[in-house]
């Protein structure tokens, strides 16, 4: 997210340093917020899915499964589909060739990603988490690398460059759109959600979960922050939001050259295709665990578990049709087809929409966690509600269209919700009300 939206979120704060890092920030606390209180469920809750578990708890089990059919078949395939697609992009500048992001070279080459680690998942987990767990690894070297030299920035690339002169000179043109950029980093920090999916298969997942989300969301939005000040004192803001997605590219080649370049265009490819790995992952397990449920399509077929006994083969089967599918969306939307081009920012509004969601998990902490001291229970679920109820509005558009008047994103959500309706449709029929629990076998 922080490779990918940086320019973006910088052009939508009006090209000021400032107001970028508020919008890093709000988004940030929004992610704090709600990993400590996905921390707090983990220590009360383990089952199939986390996130699934913790709403239906809080709910019911006709909420939970709809929230689960939402995330199989919208959010884990618009996520995994779109990362794809930037991977392909980064590794076509890799290899010298012109093939940008919209090409069909590109998402035939995005199809393929996506065979492959679909095959990965079901045909070797451990394999699958290991390159995950090296993925998050590489991708914090380059990170780190352009926090730290960003500090000495003016004495690399120049006086005119550096900290001070990011903060001080915004880039000129631009109109400040604080609801979109909050949207942007909001989303930008997603992921760690993804998390709580495998959090049946983790040991002491109570202890260790909790510590995750607690302390792996406060380091991620230090190093994004960091990271993100380094841009702009090696590019300044202007170049920052001309170079966009290859900000980071740029960065190293003014340090190392070519080669810098080369060498920072592999770590950030290798960032993405661990991000379409992880996602890929609960993806995958989707449609498993609403089975586990005695939910879904045939929950006694897509409960079987395969041969390595921990993953379900039609349930991989039907998570790599949705990513297709959205793959499929993602190019009428990148070609302005019909009103599919309005959907260039799925990702973000599917994502403001789950947040809604969230929220009735923190209400629910507030309830009923008794045991818990007054910041657990009270001041991070508050906090939580009222980050997670600013990207809702943010991501609907209604914070754009009161603060500026403009009614782009209104739309966006609009043609979103009328795609969002009839691939919801379809799970009123698999809802059932007597479903039971189904114990798993190979």
């Amino acid at each position: 997210g922080v490779f990918l939206k940086a320019g973006g979120v910088l052009a939508l704060s009006g090209g000021d340093l400032k107001i970028s890092i508020l919008a890093w920030l709000v988004g940030g606390i929004i992610m704090i917020s709600s990993g400590f209180c996905f921390a707090v469920f983990a220590t009360k809750i383990t089952k199939y899915n986390g996130v699934i578990d913790y709403v239906e708890a809080s709910t019911n089990k006709r909420v939970g499964y709809h929230l689960a059919w939402l995330v199989t078949t919208f959010y884990y395939p618009i996520v995994a589909s779109i990362v794809s697609l930037f991977a392909g992009s980064y590794f076509f500048k890799l290899v010298g060739l012109n093939i940008g992001l919209t090409d069909w070279q590109n998402f035939l080459f995005a199809f393929i990603i996506l065979v492959l680690f679909v095959a990965l998942n079901y045909l070797s987990p451990i394999l699958s988490s290991k390159f995950q767990v090296s993925a998050t690894v590489i991708k914090l070297i380059p990170i780190g690398i352009i926090a730290i030299a960003g500090l000495f920035a003016s004495f690399i690339v120049g006086k005119e460059f550096g900290i001070i002169n990011a903060f001080t000179n915004p880039a000129k043109g631009f109109e400040v759109n604080f609801g979109e950029a909050v949207k942007k980093t909001a989303f930008a920090y997603e992921g760690w959600v993804c998390a709580t999916s495998i959090n049946a298969e983790l040991k002491n997942s109570k202890k260790n979960l909790s510590k995750a989300l607690t302390f792996g969301t406060i380091a991620i939005l230090a190093f994004y922050v960091i990271y993100y000040i380094g841009l702009s004192a090696f590019l300044g803001n202007g170049g920052t939001i001309l170079a966009d997605a290859n900000a980071p590219i740029v960065v190293f080649e003014s340090i190392m050259g070519k080669v810098g370049g080369a060498f920072f265009t592999f770590f950030i490819m290798v960032s993405c295709l661990g991000t379409v790995n992880g996602v890929s992952i609960s993806c995958c397990r989707g449609m498993y665990t609403m089975s586990c449920r005695g939910q879904g399509i045939m929950p006694e077929k897509f409960s079987k578990l395969g041969k390595n006994e921990s993953v379900s083969l039609p349930s991989c089967i039907y998570g790599f049709c949705c990513m297709v599918l959205m793959l499929l969306v993602w190019y009428l939307a990148m070609h302005n087809v019909w009103i599919f081009g309005y959907l260039g920012s799925m990702d973000e509004i599917v994502c403001a929409i789950i947040y809604g969601v969230y929220i009735t998990m923190y209400v629910y902490i507030m309830r009923n966690f008794k045991d818990e001291s007054v910041v657990r229970r009270y001041i991070m679920p508050v906090i939580a509600i009222i980050g997670s109820l600013f990207f809702v509005i943010c991501g609907t558009g209604l914070y754009q269209l009161i603060a500026d008047g403009k009614t782009d994103s209104l739309k966006s959500f609009g043609v979103f919700m009328i795609l969002f309706i009839i691939l919801m449709i379809p799970s009123l029929f698999f809802y059932k009300k007597d479903g039971k629990e189904i114990i798993t076998a190979s």
